[in-house]
C-alpha cells in the first residue's frame, strides 16, 4: 500500500462530517454495544414480518472483540447497535447519480431508506498508524433482501465511475475502482473511492476509502479503511492506489465470526 503522501495539513475533523464519518471519531472510548437501542427489546410491530432477519443481539455478538481486533493487529475504540433502521436524514445527503448512492449507504451505519432489521458497528484502528480508521458496519435483513442490496451495490460499483455527493456539511466527487476481492462468505464486493471534498466552510482536501462488503446469509458486513491525504499534484494522486493488504486477516476474522453468529 502506498501511504505516508503529504498528510497532516488539512483540519481532518471538519472533512469528515461531509463524507458521512463523524462516528468513526465521535465513538471514541465508547464501548460497543452502548447505546440504549442495543439493549431495547423490539415491539411486535417492529419485528413483524422480519423473523427471517438477524437480530440485534446476533449482530452485536458478531463483531470483533477488543481481544480479537488486537489479535489481528487492531485496536477497536468504539462502536454501538440498533434495532431497526436509521431514522435520520444523515444529513441530507443526495447523490448524483442518484444511483451511486449504495456505494456511500453500503459503509455508512446510519444511511435512511436501506431498511434493515438491525444494525451492530465498530472502529479500529491500526497499530501502525491512528489517522486510518476501519469502520465495521453489519446490517440484517430477510436473505432475499440482503441477496438484493449486494447486487443493487454491484451495480452502483459497475456503473459509478465518477459521481458526487452533497449534503449539509459540503460536498465531494469521487471516482471508483472495482478491486480484486477474496473467497469470502457467499458473495462479496469490494470497491475503492477517491474523493476531492469541499466543506461548506471552505476546507478542502482529497480522501481514499477502501470498503470490503461480504453477504453471509441475511448479513451484510462492510469494512471500510479511511484516510484523509494532503494535496496531490495530478502525477502523485494518479500513483496513489492503497490496497487492502493488512487488513484482510481482520476482515477474514470478521466473516468467520458472522458465519458462527449464524450458525452456518
Amino acid at each position: 500500500m502506498k501511504r505516508h503522501i503529504g498528510r497532516g495539513w488539512l483540519p481532518t475533523a471538519a472533512l469528515l462530517p461531509v463524507l458521512g464519518l463523524a462516528g468513526a471519531c465521535s465513538d471514541a472510548g465508547k464501548s460497543a454495544g452502548a447505546g440504549k437501542d442495543a439493549e431495547r427489546t423490539p415491539a411486535a410491530s417492529e419485528t413483524k414480518g422480519r423473523s427471517a432477519s438477524p437480530t440485534v443481539g446476533a449482530l452485536k455478538a458478531a463483531l470483533l472483540t477488543e481481544a480479537e481486533a488486537a489479535a489481528a493487529g487492531f485496536t477497536l475504540t468504539g462502536g454501538d447497535a440498533r434495532t431497526g433502521a436509521a431514522t435520520g436524514d444523515a444529513g441530507g445527503e443526495t447523490s448524483e447519480p442518484d444511483a451511486c448512492a449504495a456505494l456511500r449507504k453500503a459503509r455508512s451505519e446510519n444511511a435512511p431508506g436501506r431498511g434493515e432489521s438491525a444494525a451492530a458497528w465498530s472502529t479500529m484502528y491500526g497499530r501502525e498508524s491512528g489517522t486510518a480508521p476501519r469502520k465495521t458496519v453489519l446490517t440484517g435483513y430477510p436473505v432475499d433482501t440482503a441477496r438484493s442490496r449486494v447486487a443493487e451495490l454491484r451495480r452502483a460499483v459497475d456503473s459509478c465511475d465518477r459521481f458526487s455527493v452533497r449534503n449539509s456539511h459540503g460536498a465531494a466527487s469521487f471516482t471508483t475502482e472495482t478491486l480484486p476481492v477474496p473467497d469470502l462468505g457467499e458473495e462479496a464486493v469490494r470497491y475503492r473511492l477517491l474523493g476531492r471534498t469541499e466543506t461548506t466552510s471552505g476546507d478542502k482536501g482529497y480522501n481514499y476509502s477502501l470498503v470490503t462488503v461480504v453477504r453471509v446469509g441475511g448479513v451484510i458486513a462492510a469494512v471500510e479503511t479511511f484516510e484523509a491525504l494532503g494535496p496531490l499534484p495530478p502525477a502523485r494522486l494518479a500513483e496513489f492506489e492503497p490496497e487492502p493488504g493488512p487488513d484482510e486477516p481482520m476482515i477474514a476474522a470478521l466473516v468467520e465470526k458472522v458465519s458462527r453468529s449464524l450458525g452456518t
